[in-house]
């Protein structure tokens, strides 16, 4: 199963300003209207059609992971306080016709498609498993 664990690191007060320097280490890959690719891993990808995200705004992710992985993902996580990562809609499969959700997006594999809000700004870690492929994301979430 693909798991992704969604941990604050820092509950800063997160203006529009970009984060503190742990949270600057991603390295977003422009896809083409305003998507954003991260990659999490070794054969493991994000496709964030928001990027970065907004504080109780919802975003839609789209997730790849290469390889034979098993055909479900599950999203989990809470703060250092104990608010959860809240998951609006998913994770839900992609059909092979509908990959992309109309992004061109050249990664292979399996995907999945999330609807996620933050409850709040700050620094954030997702980690993501599926099957053998494995990674992490540090996030910056802005204040709406």
């Amino acid at each position: 199963a693909l798991l992704v664990g969604v941990t604050a690191l820092a509950l800063a007060a997160g203006g529009r300003a970009g984060p503190a320097a742990p949270c600057s280490r991603e390295e977003a890959r422009d896809l083409p209207g305003e998507a954003v690719e991260l990659t999490a891993g070794e054969g493991l990808w994000s496709a964030w059609l928001a990027y970065p995200p907004v504080a109780e705004e919802v975003v839609t992710v789209l997730w790849r992971a290469e390889g034979s992985v098993p055909p479900k993902l599950t999203l989990t996580g809470a703060d250092a306080q104990g608010r959860r990562l809240a998951v609006q809609f998913g994770p839900s499969p992609v059909l092979p016709q509908l990959r992309g959700g109309g992004l061109q997006w050249p990664r292979p594999g399996r995907e999945w498609g999330t609807r996620l809000a933050f409850p709040h700004p700050g620094c954030w870690l997702v980690e993501a498993e599926a099957g053998e492929r494995h990674g992490s994301l540090l996030l910056w979430v802005r204040r709406a």
